[in-house]
């Protein structure tokens, strides 16, 4: 699915930026899943480019997808060994989202994300459950900033799990949670963040669940 020239520029920065173990974990649906076998053609193209990834597939109804809070088909989702951290996405991170995906590896490799020392104390000192779900569209060029910060919370810390979902193959999802424009994060069903809002606001909705 990649081309030779993008290959080679990926593995430079695997390469490079590269420090711990990542494992690249596809879930699909136990019968047919739509664009599983692309998507799995995609994760074992990318775990072929370094040494420190490797890649799975287990179907949604499996141990394993529960273990991770997984339950939609298809989800990929990146997984640090080290630090028992990941970040997920549901539905393929096409266009605007496959430098996410990338960075996504990079940064679970390394154990987190570069933020301020300030917020990442915040985020690694949080002890409940947290899910935040960020609703987005492929062609939606604010969405991907949205789906970092979500992503960068959850390969901070265990606790918190965060997954892109594609509204258009999502869309009884999309409709529960009336998500009318996109990006839209919710979290643990309570709370509803509109728009790219930067890290240190979503951290302070995610700090309000205390309240509630």
């Amino acid at each position: 699915m990649l081309d030779d020239q993008l290959k080679e520029q990926i593995k430079k920065k695997f390469s490079k930026e590269l420090k711990g173990d990542v494992k690249l974990i596809l879930f699909g649906k136990d019968d047919e899943c739509t664009f599983c076998l692309e998507y799995m053609e995609l994760v074992e193209e990318l775990a072929g480019l370094s040494d420190l990834l490797s890649a799975e597939h287990h179907p949604i109804s499996s141990a394993e997808a529960k273990e991770h809070r997984i339950e939609l088909a298809p989800t990929l989702l990146i997984y640090s060994l080290e630090h028992k951290t990941g970040a997920a996405f549901c539905g393929p991170p096409g266009n605007h989202f496959f430098p996410v995906l990338l960075e996504d590896i990079v940064d679970a490799s390394r154990g987190g994300p570069t933020l301020s020392k300030d917020l990442i104390e915040k985020a690694k000192a949080i002890d409940f459950s947290v899910r935040l779900r960020v609703f987005v569209s492929q062609s939606c060029p604010y969405c991907p900033p949205a789906v970092k910060v979500a992503h960068d919370f959850s390969l901070l810390n265990p606790k918190i799990h965060s997954e892109m979902i594609d509204g258009a193959l999502f869309p009884q999802l999309r409709q529960q949670y009336r998500v009318m424009g996109v990006p839209k994060t919710i979290i643990n069903d309570k709370i509803a963040v509109s728009g790219a809002q930067p890290a240190g606001e979503v951290l302070s909705q995610i700090l309000r669940l205390k309240e509630l």
